[in-house]
């Protein structure tokens, strides 16, 4: 056989069915057209034309009575093809390529399994719900920003995609354990004060309250004794335990209050090894790699605009309350966190505010408590 030529793009493989298959191919050769590698499968005469022949061919179908059916040369792809075979092609290519455009599992790594909770938690309230566009997967910084801003825990935060597979890391910072709390003996964790328990945050010893139960001062929030069966193991309670609590604050304030406003930023460029800024400046220099850092050092510098203000009995509850906030923020512990506030009541006078406000706190209420001989 001539098979290159049988590879030729121009030409068509034709396979006839139907009595007339003969009186077809005698017409056809009659016309002149380019017939070749004639040969009979059962009741199939098939042979390979030019696909220019094409129109005279169908005609002769028709006077004929017979049945006429094209595919490619052998060794050749199967250019023609059906709409249903064309069909299922197009779902087949473009399935994957629609499916690549949804996450469809979004998972959460790291940490302890009530931080990896809380995270679930946090990625729900923002909408990312499975299946989810991949454009409006949120952006990695302010998930990072947010997840640290709320849980002083994280050390890191890191989004990372893999096809449909959205997976949140969460790399938790590192206990820093001195010489004196490792030798301290096995505890179990007590309540420091009233309050309703929140959450778990235990590296060892068994939970023996539940969460959204109220506890008294001295209440035993994690028992450092593990029972196996009727063998009890001292192993110590390690962790945080979280509980919420209202906290009435009585404050004192001058009446006008002054504050300052992040007015510019600027970088500037030093030979490396200089020390101190200008006068007033306020500025923070930046890490450069290596070898950069042998020849430059580049500063951050920033500016400010101070103001003060009269304090009145209008427009300014907000701003004692973030007065209030900060001051309160800088005497709770890490990962404590102010959940709600209440003024109940305000007093201004010429020169100075008092009044009474109630915060609702979130904080780390677990102290240690020694296991006694008879627990």
């Amino acid at each position: 056989m001539r098979t290159e030529r049988l590879k030729h793009p121009g030409r068509v493989w034709v396979e006839i069915r139907g009595s007339g298959s003969d009186a077809f191919l005698s017409k056809a050769a009659a016309k002149g057209l380019s017939i070749r590698n004639v040969r009979r499968e059962g009741e199939v005469l098939c042979f390979s034309a030019r696909r220019a022949d094409m129109p005279v061919l169908r005609q002769i179908r028709r006077s004929c009575g017979v049945r006429l059916r094209l595919r490619a040369e052998p060794g050749q792809a199967d250019l023609l093809m059906s709409p249903r075979k064309l069909a299922g092609l197009l779902l087949f290519l473009g399935m994957p390529v629609l499916l690549s455009m949804f996450i469809w599992t979004v998972d959460v790594a790291g940490g302890t399994p009530e931080r990896e909770e809380r995270i679930g938690a946090w990625l729900l309230k923002q909408g990312v719900t499975v299946p989810l566009r991949i454009s409006s997967v949120p952006d990695e910084g302010r998930v990072r920003n947010a997840l640290m801003a709320s849980d002083p825990g994280l050390a890191w935060v890191r989004v990372e995609r893999k096809g449909g597979r959205l997976t949140v890391h969460a790399v938790e910072a590192p206990e820093i354990a001195d010489d004196a709390a490792s030798k301290e003996k096995p505890a179990h964790l007590a309540a420091s004060r009233r309050a309703v328990v929140t959450r778990f945050e235990l590296t060892s010893g068994i939970r023996n309250v539940l969460p959204n139960t109220t506890v008294e001062k001295g209440d035993i929030l994690a028992s450092g004794i593990v029972t196996q069966g009727e063998k009890s193991v001292v192993t110590g309670a390690k962790g945080k335990v979280f509980g919420d609590y209202i906290l009435e604050m009585n404050f004192k304030m001058p009446a006008t209050v002054g504050y300052s406003i992040l007015s510019g930023r600027a970088y500037k460029i030093t030979a490396p090894g200089k020390r101190g800024g200008a006068k007033g400046e306020e500025w923070r220099e930046l890490r450069l790699p290596q070898p950069l850092s042998d020849f430059m050092s580049v500063r951050e510098l920033s500016s400010s605009r101070k103001f003060s203000r009269q304090l009145s009995e209008q427009d300014d509850e907000e701003l004692i309350l973030g007065i209030l906030r900060e001051k309160l923020r800088l005497s709770l512990t890490p990962g404590a966190a102010v959940k709600d506030e209440k003024i109940l009541r305000v007093h201004y006078d010429n020169d100075k505010v008092e009044g009474t406000v109630l915060f609702l706190i979130n904080e780390n209420i677990a102290v240690r408590k020694q296991i006694s001989q008879g627990d």
